[in-house]
């Protein structure tokens, strides 16, 4: 928020602080509303509410909100060190056991709908033109693609274990392949959310000041 002040974009500021406080205060009243079911898992967080994270809402808010406030011809760029930030806090809140799984890669579709909500406000009727920045930084295809495939092989990974485990042929499932699976159906998701957002953006100046008529 504070780079788009510097930048003389109130609009963007405003922006960016939306899709933060709105994920969050998402997330919080889901915790509230959904709990936490009993999957027959015994770990140390009993009932407390976890799902979707927190820790990976505000990580996934604050890189959506860079690439809201930077210039269209860096957004890519600033979204791949937001990529990894968002997926390396989801990653972590599951390595220490405070989170499922699945609580991150829900944060991640909390941010996600609020980002696109904001992005269509911003839009409006904006007219799309063309870009002629670098082509290294047109990478939001490459980054869907990246996203679609590790989320099709953690499914197909966790369709295996299932099976297996469903017939006899595995007793337990070893943490580190268990936490391969996760860690890539949580950087799928990541990637694949922040891809459909460039896209949706890519040939849109949301970065104008407005015109007074």
């Amino acid at each position: 928020m504070l780079v788009a002040v510097l930048r003389g974009r109130p609009r963007l500021a405003l922006a960016a602080g939306t899709v933060i406080a709105g994920s969050l205060a998402t997330t919080e009243a889901l915790k509230r509303i959904l709990g936490r079911p009993d999957l027959g898992v015994v770990d140390a967080l009993k009932r407390t509410p976890t799902y979707p994270s927190g820790h990976t809402t505000i990580a996934m808010a604050l890189s959506v909100g860079a690439i809201l406030v930077v210039p269209r011809r860096v957004r890519a760029a600033v979204a791949l060190p937001g990529v990894v930030f968002a997926s390396t806090v989801g990653c972590s809140v599951v390595a220490t056991a405070s989170h499922r799984p699945s609580d991150p890669i829900g944060a991640a579709l909390v941010v996600t709908v609020w980002s696109a909500s904001v992005a269509a406000a911003l839009v409006g009727k904006e007219r799309a033109r063309p870009y002629a920045g670098p082509t290294w930084l047109h990478l939001s295809p490459w980054m869907a693609l990246g996203g679609i495939a590790l989320l099709t092989v953690s499914f197909i990974a966790v369709a295996i274990t299932v099976f297996a485990i469903q017939y006899g042929r595995l007793d337990t499932v070893e943490f580190g392949r268990a936490f391969i699976v996760a860690s890539s159906a949580i950087v799928g998701t990541v990637l694949t959310c922040t891809a459909a957002l460039l896209i949706a953006l890519h040939n849109t100046d949301i970065d104008r000041t407005p015109r007074l008529e």
